[in-house]
């Protein structure tokens, strides 16, 4: 499903049938996706809570009391239920993906090497654009594609890391020159886009995971491509005056990120401990905007308190775990993962569906190569089928994060109509368009 909906959605085929707003329907195949995922996979998870049932079962005991408090806070908003939900999801989504990886490496293999080809469906009219722009002077738009450049961008992110690991076929000698030309693409796009915190974090994970290696040859390939590709581009500007149409990474500005964080910050005020509430953002005062915190570690912690502390740190644990263990683990791998986390401090990589599925996946893989690669590995592969009373936990909250968002959301996902028909002018970070529970009520204070 992963590898079909990137391509889908790199493709822009939607379009063509008509759809009013492609990023609703991605938002729509994407909780189809990691529903139809999580249950086909509920079964089989046992290996991931096996052997030390006990800790895991009072992570998730807590992890849910807490949830329930902040849900109360916010009145048991419908908004706050669905962003925990979904949140929820893909966070199985990582485990639901890391035991497909372990049962299947060639099928892992073949899905790492579409994606990372399945942004060239978006990158051939950029060719175009550019040589359109040599020959007559005329820039035309290339990402119509995308409701906005960033959702392009953050998506790009983790396929560039796949892209430099070179899975399948892309692994032979004879195809280094190809694989160096479509990484040049992807970063000339990146500098078009003047994409300040994909290259950031780009270029961070890179020298960190060459450090953790002691092997420089890693940085061969991408740093001559990026080099390549800033040169071009900034050629390009100066030739054809391009400033209307390209966007200088080099900008001191924060993009109004500052504004966000400090709005952020003055609303968690109000409600240290248990935060304002999930996907509550923008909502006081009795409007709703059309921006998210970009920083999901902002984010966490001042619509959930102290749970969402607790992700945080969670997370940077699991990371300095992976970390540690990095030789067991593909750098770019590993790099791309990092780069997708240092990214989403800075953007909405974390918001937007395609780079939320994207993330999640370079987290199952890296997470499936951890546990390949540790010394627990055969001991729970040799052991028994886990009881019922160690499967039931996962189970259990399986089926309350996917009842809470088909609950809140169902209508609206197994609806053909957009939140572009809903009446909303100005959108939250769920749908595109509207902040409207069912599409068909334009109110949007509903």
């Amino acid at each position: 499903m992963f590898p079909a909906f990137a391509v889908v959605a790199f493709s822009g085929v939607v379009s063509f049938f008509g759809i009013a707003d492609p990023y609703d329907l991605a938002r729509k195949a994407q909780i189809v996706c990691l529903s139809i995922l999580i249950v086909c996979s509920m079964f089989c998870l046992t290996t991931v809570i096996h052997g030390r049932p006990l800790p895991g079962i009072w992570i998730w005991a807590i992890s849910l009391a807490l949830l329930a408090i902040c849900l109360r806070a916010t009145g048991w908003s419908p908004f706050s239920i669905a962003d925990a939900s979904l949140y929820g999801l893909l966070f199985l989504g990582v485990l639901c993906c890391a035991r497909l990886f372990e049962n299947d490496p060639q099928g892992q293999d073949r899905t790492a090497a579409i994606l990372a080809l399945a942004p060239l469906l978006n990158i051939w009219p950029m060719v175009l654009s550019t040589v359109d722009l040599s020959l007559s002077g005329t820039w035309n738009d290339w990402q119509l594609v995308f409701s906005t450049i960033r959702e392009f961008d953050d998506a790009l992110l983790p396929c560039l890391f796949l892209l430099w690991h070179r899975p399948g076929g892309l692994a032979r000698a004879r195809m280094t020159p190809l694989v160096w030309l479509l990484s040049t693409l992807y970063l000339l796009a990146l500098w078009q886009d003047g994409a300040r915190s994909v290259l950031l974090s780009t270029m961070s994970a890179l020298l960190l995971v060459a450090h953790l290696r002691r092997d420089s040859a890693l940085l061969r390939l991408p740093l001559s491509s990026l080099a390549v590709a800033g040169a071009f581009f900034y050629g390009m500007r100066w030739l054809f005056d391009a400033d209307q149409t390209t966007k200088n990474a080099f900008r001191m500005t924060t993009s109004s990120r500052s504004d966000l964080w400090s709005g952020l910050a003055e609303s968690w005020a109000r409600s240290p401990w248990v935060g304002i509430g999930g996907d509550q953002f923008g909502r006081h005062g009795g409007h709703v905007i059309a921006m998210h915190p970009h920083n999901i570690a902002l984010q966490w912690i001042g619509e959930y308190g102290f749970l969402g502390v607790g992700a945080v740190l969670l997370v940077g644990w699991l990371l300095y775990r992976l970390i540690r263990g990095h030789r067991g683990i593909p750098p770019f791998c590993l790099g791309g993962l990092l780069a997708c986390v240092m990214n989403s401090l800075f953007s909405g990589a974390s918001v937007y569906p395609l780079s939320q599925l994207l993330i999640i996946w370079m987290a199952g893989w890296a997470l499936a190569c951890y546990r390949k690669g540790s010394a627990d590995t055969a001991s729970a592969a040799a052991a028994p089928a886990a009881k019922l009373g160690s499967r039931a936990p996962i189970v259990l909250v399986s089926a309350m994060l996917l009842a809470g968002m088909w609950t809140v959301h169902g209508r609206d996902l197994l609806s053909r109509q957009s939140s572009n028909d809903s009446g909303s002018a100005s959108p939250p970070r769920f749908w595109q368009r509207g902040a409207v529970l069912h599409l068909d009520k334009p109110d949007a204070k509903q």
